[in-house]
């Protein structure tokens, strides 16, 4: 049986935007075991996701402060004596896997950006084109010519202990610890969960401890508003994004969630963010950049908001 390792360590996002090559891989290659190679906080994602077969962790441990740690990687790798590596992340680190695996023997096959790759695609810089094209690029030099719309259908959960509204709409007011550039301001927020509830529809806020004094400054504004901070995994956004008329939050991975899950979004996008890179690319998504996100302006996140259009 062909054994092929594929290497995405993260993050969220990125995750879930390679989602259609993940099953593109598994579509072509069906008899194969195929394994993920992935950092920590992913984990449960790869061991649930239907396209691998099995899970590999490698946390990116500095190789000069963690020398055995990356040794250890390196050996569990090569004793797995993988036929294949498709590298998905191509990352400096992934690089100098590549260099160091022309040392084993056997010499597993690569898929690349980089050189000395068997299949290699040749790109100037990964800041060229979308993540989905260069994906797709990049397995069309293994012969895969066609990868499938992304899709969470595989990711279900039970919201009964949730209780959530018959209509609601979704609030992702965080990021990633220590992006706060990424960040529109809560208090604007706010003024978004007013309008929506007066539309009709409950607000709800998603997000971990860390945006618990973002939902405190939005219930301010509408007291109205629903927090389920804290009480959902990464398995409940996607369900949870099924039943929403809409969403909006800022370049972060619950939106891909809600994105992905078919709910109408809206992005909010700042300096370090490219549309062109990494943002929606179907009609149910939108996406509004400004370089400093508190110089964007209430009204025109309202007039740009996009709800369902059957409830």
């Amino acid at each position: 049986m062909q054994k092929i390792l594929i290497i995405k360590h993260g993050a969220l996002g990125d995750m879930v935007f390679s989602l259609p090559a993940f099953e593109a891989i598994k579509g072509h290659y069906s008899k194969a075991h195929i394994t993920l190679l992935t950092s920590s906080p992913y984990k449960e994602y790869g061991e649930l996701c239907p396209f691998f077969d099995d899970v590999m962790i490698d946390d990116r441990k500095r190789p000069w402060t963690h020398p055995r740690y990356c040794w250890d990687v390196l050996q569990t790798i090569k004793k797995a004596r993988f036929d294949l590596i498709i590298d998905l992340q191509r990352s400096k680190r992934t690089k100098q896997y590549l260099r160091l695996s022309k040392l084993w023997d056997p010499k597993p096959q690569w898929s690349s950006t980089h050189q000395g790759a068997d299949y290699h695609l040749e790109i100037p810089n990964l800041y060229v084109d979308h993540i989905l094209t260069i994906n797709r690029q990049q397995l069309v030099m293994l012969g895969i010519q066609n990868a499938p719309p992304a899709s969470l259908d595989w990711m279900r959960a039970d919201l009964s202990l949730l209780s959530l509204p018959k209509k609601y709409f979704i609030l992702v007011p965080g990021t990633s610890p220590g992006q706060d550039h990424k960040k529109w301001p809560a208090i604007s927020y706010g003024f978004i969960a007013k309008h929506v509830y007066e539309k009709g529809y409950t607000p709800i806020v998603l997000g971990t401890h860390h945006e618990e004094k973002d939902y405190q400054t939005i219930q301010k504004k509408c007291p109205q508003t629903i927090s389920l901070i804290g009480k959902t995994s990464l398995f409940d956004i996607p369900e949870i994004a099924r039943g929403a008329v809409g969403a909006l939050g800022n370049d972060t991975g619950p939106m891909h969630f809600c994105y992905f899950s078919g709910c109408p979004s809206l992005y909010l996008f700042s300096y370090s963010s490219a549309p062109d890179l990494c943002g929606p690319t179907e009609k149910h998504g939108a996406v509004l950049k400004e370089n400093n996100l508190k110089s964007l302006d209430v009204d025109t996140v309202k007039k740009n908001l996009r709800f369902r259009t059957k409830d």
